[in-house]
């Protein structure tokens, strides 16, 4: 069966599965009847499930995020919810907009647009509760209405929730702790559920366009839904096209930084191409005389490719979800939901371009020896070559980008296509216990597709006759093959000109199409099936209330279907390319219990003590992979007085590992193999201490009396490496409590306030070990492997072992051997303070709110793993590159509405950090690879929003109302960090002010 008719024939099924089983609402975000005046539920809920006027049935329901008892609040939890208001507020197109009004989540701070800062080369973003994950493992669940959805991205598996119609979100609920006893894997961050609305009935349109220096976007959405006495639907769908932003509309951005008192992150690959005569440390610029030649040093660097780039791509996004509940009778309820999204985004590249397993694609620079008349080269001479003045050079180094040659670049095609069915029944067995299931099916089908890029190897073949940058004609061009092209003897038909620019060049018309015959694709099928059965109800009545017992069982299936085509090194694509694919499948059972204890009520009348709850749970995972997986948790709240609540709480979680980062690493093709899994050379230098490597003495270069360090991964002592997944993974399991109060004083009923009080342990997060850590620590020390008289080359095999091979190593000896495979390697332990304190007051004339939340991390400490040391990285950011270790984050806001009219303001804060990234210009110094000083000071980011709106009501059609949003009001741009982007695109964007304007409708 072909992938189109699987997908089509999949797509058929769940739609058929979700309209023919009805369904409620989920056991594990469950619904529940409006509570009386001591249910302690989050009255934002209640506001929120009430929202859409004149819709609601006689019996109103809300939902809970954190407990599978129906009825009950999540018992010792600090839950945050962002209503509907800021949606409108905020103008957000996406979910990922929505997010970035919440300090304690990290990783919104970008557009949310295609890969900008995105976690895989799909596009998929998914936000991290405290910053507590990265590409490969992510700690913070997504759920939409307390339920799984397919996962998303070419290489990774990643919940993005950005395909949700932003006009179907009620209310977004974070709950920032560990709840992997309710829900599983995942949680060990926390959970973001999305809720939809219900019970709409009317017809909502909306439309908003906005713009920024360089930049504009539009959406359009409409919301209907009808209701009847015993049931409802609704339909909603958004558009939204973004443009892009090129690196050369934000000059700041680009690679020379040495204006705003940092490093030139320049090459020297520019087109005309530059040359370096052999023998000589000098490197010619065209039109190469001796006015043009420089020194070989970084801040000599005169060209870059970033102005060519996109820094956000275009975009274009449908989404549509559909919804109807039928009741049956007295006892049974009956839900389905429908959703699918289609995004697809266009990122514009340098020519020099290759897919990659990050968020986008990898510069593929050209550097290699050329022949000219005189090297007795005989058919490797290229007829072009241009010998710079003054110089007798006959061969040398060139460096090229080809965007001289190809001045429209490449492009970085991407496409997500997100479906799903939900059904759920809701089964009253009696006035006190439920019976509950549902079914989740769905898929995501992600693509990625360079066009237009260089085709590296004809670009080889027509330089120097050969595939390999050092002109070797005897190399193969495929490695570890017997497969050799050559293209010689180079003539002015077959060969390129890389010393002329466009209007002048003697490339001929057949070479610079085969220039261009390079083609980059990725896809990936990703697909779930979750089946949840549920039982809940009042166990007994004790001396302060109903005991409540939930019991369920949980199972969910994963598959992921991947293949890669990629030039092979032979020449261009159409002839020569390489094909693999990939199959993976997961299969999780779970059972789970949850117990709430009411010890002390209202009316038992004990001082100090108006009501205390207790809350236990626990869950219990079977996974084919990794066997059982055990989780609970205990919580408790103790209302001192009406309006003053603590709580508390502790659980132990879990994150399975992805894919990408566990399995079998061999080439196998449909099997089981990581997507990104290969050998190749070792790229980048890394600092080897000699006394921890006695060995690498024996190399040239690292033997020199009194030599502590020898830096390995130059010209002259080069490596390869081994990437990918690593069958040795195991989950990461974590642990979290937390300590809180709620202060709503019944003297102030518009005052609201919250204090929580967080530590989270995460041990064995996988990832790349950071090379500090390989060569320092015990853990990781047999990752690095010296050869000191260079590897054999049955060593090199033996070292790659069957693993896909990108490129070919050095024609040079061999001398190490770099294990860069994900690992077990994180644990963290992270403390801090989430607040919140709001107040709102009503006059006669209309009202005013206002107030601050944040996160301030306390402690952020990481070891490599049990025996090693323990070390700080709080607001040390960018050290390990995959956690955000910022300290502080806040948001204020002010409003007032009078009549008809409303206005918001909003105050984004982010506090100063240091800059410990390598590229710091004050050097991070370690000690056994731990940071112990150095590192760059980088100032706060304060950003300011507004917000007006004005509603006409009755008084024309559609109760229209019109708004302004303007964001980042004083167009503050980011604060300067040492990197080749000039800001950390964690904390900040370059996107400047951006003003929005639009219109809403109701009938």
């Amino acid at each position: 069966m072909t992938y189109n008719a699987r997908r089509n024939n999949y797509m058929k099924s769940v739609a058929f599965l979700a309209l023919a089983i009805g369904l409620s609402y989920p056991a594990i975000a469950q619904t529940l009847p409006a509570p009386n005046a001591d249910q302690t539920v989050s009255t934002e809920a209640q506001k929120q499930a009430a929202e859409d006027d004149g819709s609601a049935p006689a019996q109103s329901d809300i939902i809970v995020t954190g407990t599978s008892i129906r009825g009950a609040p999540a018992v010792g939890s600090n839950l945050i919810s962002i209503g509907r208001d800021a949606i409108e507020d905020n103008a957000v197109q996406t979910v990922q907009q929505l997010l970035k009004t919440v300090p304690a989540i990290g990783g919104a701070q970008g557009a949310g647009q295609g890969s900008f800062a995105a976690n895989d080369s799909a596009g998929a973003a998914v936000p991290q509760i405290h910053g507590l994950g990265g590409s490969n493992s992510s700690s913070t669940l997504v759920v939409v209405d307390g339920h799984r959805f397919p996962l998303t991205g070419l290489i990774r598996n990643l919940p993005d929730p950005n395909f949700i119609p932003t006009n179907a979100i009620e209310r977004v609920e974070v709950l920032a702790e560990g709840a992997s006893s309710i829900y599983g894997s995942d949680a060990t961050a926390g959970v973001l559920n999305f809720i939809t609305r219900r019970n709409i009935n009317k017809l909502e349109l909306n439309a908003q366009y906005g713009f920024a220096d360089n930049y504009k976007q539009w959406s359009v959405g409409a919301a209907y839904g009808h209701r009847w006495d015993t049931g409802g639907f609704g339909l909603f769908y958004t558009y939204s096209e973004r443009g892009d932003l090129l690196g050369a509309d934000r000059p700041l951005t680009l690679a020379d930084q040495r204006a705003r008192g940092g490093t030139n992150f320049g090459n020297f690959a520019c087109s005309p191409a530059t040359f370096q005569p052999a023998g000589s440390t000098t490197i010619f610029t065209s039109p190469y005389g001796a006015a043009n030649g420089i020194a070989n040093a970084q801040a000599n660097a005169p060209c870059e490719q970033s102005k060519y780039a996109s820094i956000i791509p275009q975009e274009r996004r449908h989404s549509v979800m559909f919804k109807v509940d039928q009741n049956i009778g007295d006892r049974l309820k009956l839900n389905a939901d429908i959703v699918y999204s289609l995004r697809n985004n266009v990122q514009r590249n340098a020519v020099a371009v290759a897919s990659s397993t990050g968020a986008g694609p990898s510069s593929q620079l050209i550097t290699a020896t050329v022949f000219g008349p005189g090297s007795g080269k005989g058919g490797q001479i290229n007829p072009f070559f241009v010998t710079p003045t003054g110089t007798t050079a006959t061969s040398g180094t060139i460096r090229f980008d080809a965007n001289g040659l190809f001045p429209d670049g490449s492009r970085l095609l991407s496409r997500s296509e997100t479906f799903y069915g939900y059904a759920n029944a809701e089964y009253e067995l009696t006035d006190n216990w439920r019976l509950t299931g549902f079914v989740v099916a769905g898929f995501n089908n992600s693509k990625a597709t360079i066009t237009g890029s260089l085709c590296q190897s004809c670009l080889l073949l027509a330089l120097n006759g050969s595939t390999n940058a050092n002109g070797n004609l005897t190399q193969p061009s495929i490695p570890n093959t017997n497969v050799l092209v050559t293209n010689v003897p180079l003539t002015t038909a077959n060969a390129v000109d890389v010393w002329n620019p466009l209007a002048t060049n003697r490339t001929s018309p057949a070479v610079l199409a085969r220039l261009r015959d390079s083609l980059n694709f990725q896809a990936s099928r990703q697909t779930i099936q979750q089946y949840n059965l549920k039982v809940d109800g009042t166990l007994l009545e004790n001396w302060a209330g109903s005991v409540k017992l939930a019991l369920g069982t949980d199972i969910v299936r994963y598959t992921q279907d991947a293949e890669v085509v990629e030039p092979n090194n032979t020449g261009p694509s159409s002839s020569g390319s390489s094909y693999n694919s990939y199959r993976y499948e997961r299969n999780v059972a779970a059972i789970f219990g949850e117990l709430l204890v009411p010890i002390v009520s209202p009316e038992m009348g004990v001082p100090f003590a108006r009501r205390i709850d207790i809350n236990v749970s626990g869950r219990l995972d079977h996974y084919n992979e990794f066997g059982n997986i055990k989780n609970p948790k205990v919580a408790a709240n103790w209302e001192v007085v009406e309006g003053l609540k603590f709580r508390g709480n502790y659980s132990t979680s879990f994150v399975a590992p992805q894919f990408s980062t566990y399995g079998p690493d061999v080439l196998s093709g449909i099997g089981g193999r990581s997507i990104d899994t290969f050998f190749g050379p070792q790229n980048g230098t890394l600092n080897v201490p000699l006394d921890r490597y006695p060995e690498a003495r024996a190399i040239p270069g690292c033997n020199t009396a009194g030599q502590a360090v020898c830096v390995l991964g130059t010209a002259s002592i080069a490596g390869m490496r081994l990437d990918g997944a690593n069958p040795d993974v195991k989950p990461s399991t974590g642990s979290t409590w937390a300590l809180g109060a709620d202060f709503n004083p019944t003297f102030a009923p518009g005052l609201t306030a919250s204090l929580t009080y967080w530590h989270t342990t995460i041990n064995g997060t996988s990832g790349g070990p950071p090379l500090g850590l390989v060569v320092n620590s015990t853990a990781f020390h047999d990752l690095l492997k010296i050869y000191p008289n260079g590897a054999t080359a049955a060593e090199i095999e033996a070292y790659r072992g069957g693993r896909r091979q990108r490129s070919p190593l050095s024609s040079g000896p061999i001398y190490f051997g770099l294990d860069f495979r994900n690992f077990n390697v994180y644990y963290l332990f992270v403390e801090g303070i989430d607040f919140d304190v709001h107040y709102r007051h009503r006059f006669d004339w209309g009202g005013i709110n206002g107030g601050i939340s944040g996160t301030y991390k306390t402690k952020f400490d990481q070891n490599a793993g049990p025996g090693e040391p323990t070390f700080s990285v709080l607001n040390k950011n960018r050290f390990d590159g995959t956690f955000p270790t910022l300290r502080t984050d806040l948001r204020a806001d002010l409003g007032l509405d009078v009549g008809a009219f409303s206005a918001s303001t909003f105050v984004n804060y982010t506090g100063g950090f240091t800059f410990f990234g390598s590229t710091a210009l004050n050097p991070v110094t370690t000690t056994n690879g731990a940071p112990t000083g150095g590192g760059d000071n980088v100032k706060s980011y304060m950003t300011v929003d507004l917000n007006l709106t004005y509603k006409f009501g009755d008084a024309l059609p559609g109760q229209p109302s019109v708004f302004v949003n303007i964001q980042n009001l004083f167009d503050r741009y980011p604060p300067f960090e040492n990197t080749a982007s000039g800001y950390d695109n964690f904390v900040s964007f370059v996107l400047g002010r951006q003003i929005t304007a639009g219109l809403r409708l109701k009938f």
